[in-house]
């Protein structure tokens, strides 16, 4: 079963059509839930690559044989079932698109947590390879037209990520020949009511922050496009362009305000100054102000044969650390997967920030 592309819709609205197709592969999925008394029995625990206030992620090779993966464990006591539901379906919906995360089959619940595998990306995220200075020009273009593809796959079937930023683009090698974009939490059909983030976020859009509660908007995939246009910019220069896109955030305001006058001043604020011509003019259909006039996401690929003017990026120095030996580390200690979570719990703190300095 597939949602359905919103360019062909068969009967009724397009966005009820997708909705009402997800609602009814959650209701399916919902009876095929294995109920385990623990992970620990299915999966070999390696070691945590992840984790969130929704739970955490593990590197797990399963028992029965076969490679490792990503064990996404979200907190029942969090996270409704019906949410966790949703993102499995999707992600099982959307597997067989290269730029996105592959969710595997066999969703699964403990007392504590809901459970499902996906591939392993074994060079981590973007926002780990951003530590210090941009990436190079051909990988930044490998990254964002690999993303942009991903959301236009998205979009064909009724949907909006809602989430695109470094932390969520997985790496499969040290070039960026492969990337794909994993958490599918706040993925939602198009035109779902959806409220201002609960915290700043340097990748919401305007027209987001500037929702007040109980306000929402419907879901559009120029979210997605905003998104797209501030994982560029972290890309080329490994910082995000703002705190938040609101006045009174002083890096929002120069842009907005070079934005929105006219004639256009020849020269951006910096730091747009570094990017040459055809990224601005890619940058601005992106972050576009008004969402009904915002670029879509394969506008990228009519960009990527100029030059955008990274040329200070070619000494970045390539590699992004070295992959885990899965077969040569140690299983924690010999608890539980579920108590081995819940002690990293008490000793993490949580979901690691989002800073402006280091996506």
């Amino acid at each position: 079963m597939e949602l359905r592309d919103p360019e062909t819709p068969e009967d009724g609205d397009a966005e009820e059509d997708t909705a009402t197709t997800l609602q009814r592969l959650v209701e399916l999925t919902a009876a095929r839930v294995t109920s385990v008394r623990s992970l620990h029995v299915q999966y070999r625990l390696i070691r945590k690559l992840g984790s969130g206030s929704y739970g955490r992620v593990l590197l797990a090779r399963p028992r029965r044989g076969g490679p490792a993966v990503a064990l996404k464990l979200l907190r029942r006591d969090s996270v409704l079932r019906t949410t966790f539901l949703r993102e499995f379906c999707v992600g099982r919906c959307v597997s067989s698109h290269p730029g996105l995360l592959q969710t595997l089959a066999g969703p699964l619940q403990t007392s504590r947590y809901f459970a499902f595998a996906q591939e392993y990306a074994p060079f981590g995220d973007l926002s780990g390879m951003l530590q210090e200075r941009g990436l190079p020009e051909l990988l930044v273009k490998r990254v964002v037209a690999q993303v942009a593809e991903a959301l236009d796959f998205l979009h064909g079937r009724g949907l909006v990520h809602a989430d695109v930023k470094p932390d969520n683009v997985l790496v499969f090698d040290p070039v960026c020949s492969r990337v794909a974009l994993g958490d599918l939490g706040l993925t939602r059909p198009e035109g779902s009511p959806t409220p201002a983030p609960p915290v700043p976020l340097p990748s919401a859009p305007p027209e987001l922050c500037l929702l007040l509660p109980p306000d929402t908007l419907p879901l559009r995939p120029s979210l997605d496009s905003w998104g797209l246009g501030v994982l560029l910019f972290c890309a080329a220069t490994a910082c995000f362009p703002w705190d938040v896109a609101l006045a009174p955030d002083p890096e929002f305001e120069a842009f907005a305000g070079w934005m929105t006058t006219r004639p256009l001043p020849p020269q951006p604020p910096p730091p747009w100054d570094q990017f040459a011509p055809p990224a601005l003019m890619l940058l601005r259909g992106l972050l576009d102000l008004d969402p009904e006039t915002r670029s879509p996401p394969l506008a990228v690929l009519d960009f990527l044969g100029d030059n955008w003017g990274l040329e200070g990026n070619r000494e970045w120095p390539g590699g992004l650390g070295i992959p885990s030996n899965e077969d040569g580390e140690e299983e924690e200690g010999g608890s539980s997967l579920e108590e081995w979570t819940d002690e990293e719990n008490s000793k993490s703190g949580g979901r690691k920030g989002t800073d402006k300095g280091a996506p």
